[in-house]
């Protein structure tokens, strides 16, 4: 029997819990500014907001971010809340507030890891694209921080023209910081980030490829991760079918509406942080009520996606960003515009095949001891079983006929920004 969710169960979420922050970031989707919304949710009211994610899926990735997350007075507590019910909780933030009292605290409350923004290798340059001085010399004290403390965390990076020159030595800074994974976010020209000057269709397709060769040159050691563009799987997949990182814990395409949504500091539920297009909100309408019977959520799971995105043999695997049809288009179905691939260049359909299956047998002549399955237990069930896959593979390109906790805490070393491996 095949162990895993129904379809279309929301796998992770991210929440905007506060509008304020201390930056100014040219690119923010949400327009942060100095002040909190007088609207937000109030503590008890995000409490509330935990309890009714947790009826639909209280394993899920819950996201914490802002404006700056870090700036919420009852941060703590929500992730101390979000723990003992089952989350697992990561934290968005830019790092500039992150001093060794604080990372000790969020360790303490059950923080699985911290997702920090970090955009040029260059403080000059991070310091114009986020409108502050010396953000970049906090953040990266942030990641010292971090790494003296033992909390896992990743770097991300939004790409715009001024720094997609940057690729190879982000990656190569992150690694030597302690980074788990480099996540490059390509543009969603939305909110402060409409009037930036995004990458041609062309010039995507340089740096995915760009993108694959680096994630091929760091295999092991760090993962590289392509955000708002699925496109880069259709890459992946051309130059390897077989590479571990084509597919996701949710099968292919964008996640947005169907495994993956966002709720504002005011409650409002959309189907991406990208796509300020709201299906409802909390203080209205449980959480469980939006995500099961939204129209608008409801079309993204069931209509056809049109264009190229729709013709296309890789609309499975890919699909196209909706996100950015929708700023651009006006239309969250139409084709993804940053794509310059055309449909049937490989004539035959790119299924998801069997990594879509959240429970993976043990190969055969394979086993684990009592600690190693209770450590996998610990991981969430929608990514246990391809955690486990790839931990069994590991093992046997070792020739190793068991499975202990020292193969899996040498293996979470190298994997914890793909998969989130239990301490």
């Amino acid at each position: 029997m095949r162990e895993g969710p129904p379809a279309f169960l929301p796998l992770s979420i991210s929440w905007n819990l506060t509008q304020r922050c201390n930056l100014a970031c040219a690119h923010c989707y949400i327009e942060a500014r100095g002040a909190a919304d007088p609207e937000e949710l109030s503590p008890q009211e995000s409490l509330e907001v935990l309890r009714q994610i947790a009826r639909v899926n209280s394993q899920a990735v819950l996201i914490l971010t802002g404006g700056e997350p870090l700036l919420r007075p009852d941060l703590f507590e929500l992730i101390s809340q979000a723990s003992r019910i089952g989350f697992w909780t990561v934290l968005g933030s830019h790092g500039g507030l992150l001093d060794e009292a604080r990372a000790l605290r969020l360790v303490e409350a059950g923080l699985k890891g911290v997702g920090v923004s970090l955009d040029s290798v260059s403080p000059e340059a991070h310091d114009s694209f986020r409108g502050i001085p010396r953000s970049w010399e906090k953040t990266v004290a942030a990641l010292d921080v971090m790494a003296a403390g033992r909390l896992s965390f990743l770097v991300e990076m939004t790409l715009t023209r001024s720094n997609r020159g940057e690729l190879a030595a982000m990656a190569d800074f992150a690694l030597e910081k302690g980074a788990t994974a480099l996540n490059v976010f390509f543009l969603v020209p939305t909110g402060r980030g409409a009037g930036l000057n995004d990458l041609t269709a062309t010039e995507y397709e340089e740096v995915l490829n760009e993108l694959a060769a680096l994630q091929k040159i760091h295999a092991g050691r760090l993962l590289i991760n392509a955000k708002c563009a699925p496109h880069y799987r259709r890459v992946l997949w051309e130059r390897d079918p077989d590479s571990p990182y084509v597919r996701t814990f949710f099968g292919g395409g964008c996640p947005a509406g169907t495994y993956y949504c966002r709720i504002t500091p005011r409650g409002e539920v959309t189907p991406c942080p990208y796509m300020p297009l709201p299906v409802g909100n909390l203080r209205q309408t449980p959480f469980d009520a939006l995500w099961r019977d939204s129209p608008v959520l409801r079309e993204f799971r069931e209509a056809k996606r049109g264009g190229r995105c729709g013709d296309c043999e890789f609309s499975e695997l890919c699909g196209g960003c909706r996100c950015r049809a929708f700023a651009v288009t006006g239309d969250y179905l139409a084709e993804d515009p940053s794509c310059a691939y055309e449909p049937g260049k490989h004539v035959n359909r790119v299924p998801l095949s069997a990594e879509r299956t959240y429970g993976v047998s043990a190969l055969e002549g394979l086993t684990w001891t009592p600690e190693a399955k209770e450590r996998i237990e610990g991981i969430p069930f929608f990514a246990r079983g391809m955690v486990k896959k790839a931990v069994e593979e590991a093992a046997r390109r070792r020739g190793c006929a068991v499975v202990n906790e020292e193969l899996l805490g040498e293996l979470r070393r190298k994997m914890a920004g793909r998969f989130p491996l239990k301490s």
